[in-house]
């Protein structure tokens, strides 16, 4: 029988990339996001992951259509930047309240069906960012930090079930995610702060557009969600950002934040 897909975050990048490819390959896809989306073979969703009561309905919805769920990528998500002292703490919760919470949310909407496939997959989508902490992205890195142990936690929780869950940690990604993100004004800073934000959040932007493109990232999710056995996460990127999450985890301490201290100069 055709395996019904929910991808979040349809409306751009990643999720935007995804449905259309997965709905080319024969899966049944659902394309979730704030506003509706025309993607060809995609079935519109509309739903915010930060209300989890639309997120049952959403889920109740295919439920009803199709009697099945076997696949969520989850890629919605959104970014931030600005120093932890001065960033509205407003700005910050929102981060929070996408990226972990609506991964929570979206966990709690469709764990019971996911369980009840014979062959269900739930993939989460973090960053890197989730391994480290990155000057002026300290709520986007908190966010993603707690979702890869939120991630970690389910894996040992649904053991004994056919759901296999995984986390994939892209690094650079292509899309205007910069330029749609809140960047706090570097002007509303105080000075100590001024330069190096304003070198940091340069050199983000810079990044992001030398980056991945979506639709790469969104064909090693593909080929990811199909292996027989998930490991606990995939890194996807260049070879110095894979090697980033593992020198954060053996480097010495005070070594690794010198390295990268010296990254973000």
């Amino acid at each position: 029988m055709t395996e019904v897909a929910l991808v979040t975050g349809a409306s751009s990048g990643v999720g935007e990339a995804l449905a259309p490819l997965l709905a080319a390959r024969g899966y049944r896809v659902y394309g979730m996001s704030r506003r509706p989306v025309d993607l060809k073979g995609v079935t519109s969703l509309p739903a915010d992951v930060t209300d989890a009561l639309s997120l049952v309905q959403a889920t109740d919805r295919i439920i009803a259509e199709t009697g099945r769920l076997d696949i969520v990528l989850h890629c919605a998500g959104i970014g931030g930047a600005g120093p932890v002292e001065q960033m509205p703490t407003e700005r910050a919760r929102k981060i929070m309240d996408t990226n972990f919470w609506g991964s929570w949310n979206l966990c709690q909407a469709t764990l019971l069906h996911l369980r009840k496939s014979p062959r269900g997959r739930l993939v989460l989508v973090g960053s890197i960012a989730g391994f480290m902490g990155i000057p002026f992205r300290g709520a986007y890195c908190a966010s993603k930090a707690a979702l890869k142990t939120m991630t970690d936690s389910l894996r040992l929780e649904v053991q004994g079930t056919d759901l296999q869950v995984t986390m994939v940690a892209p690094g650079d990604i292509a899309t205007n995610s910069i330029a749609t993100q809140y960047r706090q004004p570097a002007e509303d800073l105080d000075p100590i702060y001024q330069a190096r934000y304003r070198k940091a959040d340069d050199g983000m932007a810079s990044n992001v557009d030398a980056g991945m493109s979506a639709t790469h990232v969104a064909e090693e999710i593909y080929r990811i969600m199909n292996r027989d056995s998930l490991k606990p996460y995939y890194v996807v990127g260049q070879f110095v950002q894979k090697a980033s999450t593992v020198a954060s985890r053996w480097l010495p301490g005070r070594l690794w934040e010198k390295v990268l201290a010296k990254y973000y100069e």
